[in-house]
Order: structure tokens, then C-alpha cells, then sequence
């Protein structure tokens, strides 16, 4: 038998499983892909710290802002080959036809991702509106539909050539994206389910830093049959300044207690005192989601490395000290 020069991935719905059963909530991370390319041993470094501060599993976006850069899947990559944890590679649909998305997944399944975050992917910063190229697909769970065929070895036709029948299909675990500040109350846990139903395994949230939201969320989604397990996905939040800026692009909610704890540091100053109060304040507020019943906590790293590190240090040093 032939060797795999790459092997599979551990599947996340494993390790939230594992983690459930041992009594304990999992920490992880979320990092952006240089910009073309460049500064590869920065985000490699980037990524080594924060294995090394106790992330369990690290998620590689598609970029940011509506780009779709390239990276996720070479990081991907090195994250489970080199570092030895699971990865989950974003995977966005929004200018690939389902040619395209088969095309590319299959790559990803050849060099061992299993995990992949299924996302329509936003439209360019500053284009309000969006059309998807012909035949291509406006909403997140037709991509998690087509993947979830996939898994079942339901390959798309391919015009006047041969039909597989029979064929093994692919392995991927599938992961969503939850929104539970979205505008439209029902449609925050309405869409949710038009892709669990459709196939999605695990939820991965946007920035949440009201853990009452996230705690509605559960209980909406749970109350219309949606019971997989949704990793609230949070940011070091360092200034007031900063705080009101984040819920502004991103249209999220600080809580007022929040926003009164941080500092008040002018736009390019530093304030030392900014990272210890944002890592506590972050510390109390995995502590309210884990009692929500959070599986676990998914760090958005952002441009800060650093932070983003000591924080996971200290939430993992307070993960193990809770199993003993």
C-alpha cells in the first residue's frame, strides 16, 4: 500500500466531542493570510506562538474586507503538517462556480484538510451591491449542500464524458458561520438552520462580546431543533476607541460595562495598561460564555499576534487547571 505524502486532518466535530466528554471547553484561533504572499515566516512565526501558547486547533480566513486573497490553504496546510493541530480552512463561494468549488475542494481533500468553513464570503469593502457569477451560488448553504453531496460521492455531470458511479466520496467535517446580532432576529437563527439542515456540523460565530446575544442565539437555535455545537468567536479588545470602532465595522454590540472599563487612549497612543484590563475583561467574559454553554473559544487574532497569545496562555492555563 502506498504511503499518503499527506495525511487527514483530525475532523473539529472530533475534538469538540472529545472535549465535551472529558468536561472541558476548547481554545483556538483565527489568523489572516498575508497579503500576497509576502511575509510567510511572519505568519508561520505567528502561528508557532500560538500553538505554543495552547491553541488546540487554529482557522485560516479567505482574507478580509471582501478580498479573497490566496493562502488559506498552503497555511492550512503547514498548520497540520508542521505544528500538529488541526486546521480549518475558510472557504469562500462567492465568485466560484460549482465547478470551481469541486475543482478546489478536491485539492484541499488531496493534501489532507478535512475541516472547512463553508461561506458565501462578503462583497468588497465599499460595494454594497453583489450578483454571483452565472450558475454560482448567492447563499453559504448552497456551497455546504454541495460539500455535503460530495461527502456522499455526489460528483457534479461533467459534460460528454463518462459518469463515475460508485465513487468514494470526500471527507470533509463542514463548519457555518452564525451571526447572532444580525438585525433581523429571526434570521439570525433562521439561516443558521438552512445550513445545519443543509449540512453543516459546527458553527463558528463573528465577533461576539455580549454573552447574553450568544446566549439567545443558543437558545433560539435550540428551540427550532438546531443543536450543534456553535464556537463563539471573540477579540482583545485594548481601548474604547478601539471597542467602538469594531462594533461599528462590524456592527456587533459592547456591552456598557465593557466599553466603561477600557481605557480612553488617543488614536496613536499607547497605553500599556490597555492589554492587562482587555485580557482580564476578555478572561471574565469566556467565563459568562462558558457558563452559557459555550464548547469553547475562538480568538480572532487581527494585526496583534502578541496579545492574541498571552490571552490564549492564560485561557489555556485556565482550561487545564479546570480538569484537575
Amino acid at each position: 500500500m502506498v504511503e499518503l505524502p499527506f495525511q487527514p486532518d483530525k475532523k473539529l466535530i472530533e475534538v469538540l466531542q472529545e472535549s465535551k466528554k472529558s468536561g472541558s471547553f476548547t481554545v483556538s484561533a483565527e489568523i489572516i493570510p498575508p497579503r500576497n504572499g509576502s511575509e510567510q515566516r511572519l505568519v508561520l512565526g505567528q502561528v508557532r506562538d500560538l500553538v505554543s501558547a495552547g491553541a488546540q486547533f487554529l482557522a485560516v480566513t479567505k482574507g478580509a474586507g471582501g478580498s479573497l486573497r490566496g493562502g488559506s490553504l498552503p497555511i492550512a496546510q503547514a498548520i497540520k503538517e508542521s505544528f500538529k493541530v488541526p486546521a480549518i480552512a475558510h472557504f469562500t463561494c462567492r465568485d466560484l462556480t460549482p465547478f470551481d468549488v469541486e475543482n478546489q475542494l478536491i485539492d484541499h481533500h488531496y493534501f489532507g484538510i478535512r475541516n472547512i468553513l463553508a461561506l458565501r464570503g462578503d462583497p468588497p469593502d465599499g460595494q454594497s451591491e453583489w450578483t454571483p457569477r452565472e450558475g454560482g451560488y448567492r447563499y453559504a448553504y448552497e456551497l455546504i449542500a454541495q460539500i455535503r453531496r460530495m461527502n456522499e460521492g455526489l460528483f457534479l455531470p461533467r459534460a460528454g464524458g463518462p459518469q463515475a458511479e460508485g465513487q468514494a466520496g470526500t471527507d470533509f467535517c463542514i463548519g457555518a458561520a452564525a451571526y447572532p446580532e444580525m438585525a433581523d432576529a429571526r434570521a439570525r437563527w433562521e439561516y443558521f438552520k438552512l445550513k445545519v439542515d443543509a449540512g453543516a456540523q459546527f458553527g463558528i460565530t463573528d465577533m461576539v462580546f455580549d454573552a447574553e446575544a450568544y446566549a439567545r442565539f443558543l437558545d433560539d437555535c435550540g428551540a427550532h431543533g438546531v443543536n450543534v455545537p456553535v464556537l463563539p468567536g471573540t477579540r482583545l479588545l485594548k481601548s474604547r476607541g478601539q471597542a467602538l470602532r469594531v462594533a461599528q465595522k462590524f456592527k456587533v454590540s459592547i456591552p456598557a460595562d465593557v466599553l466603561a472599563a477600557l481605557p480612553d487612549v488617543p488614536e496613536k497612543g499607547v497605553n500599556p495598561d490597555g492589554v492587562q484590563i482587555g485580557t482580564e475583561l476578555l478572561l471574565r467574559h469566556v467565563e459568562k460564555l462558558r457558563s452559557y454553554g459555550a464548547p469553547g473559544i475562538h480568538l480572532y487574532v487581527i494585526g496583534d499576534a502578541q496579545g492574541a497569545s498571552h490571552a490564549l496562555r492564560l485561557l489555556a492555563d485556565g482550561r487545564k487547571q479546570a480538569r484537575v
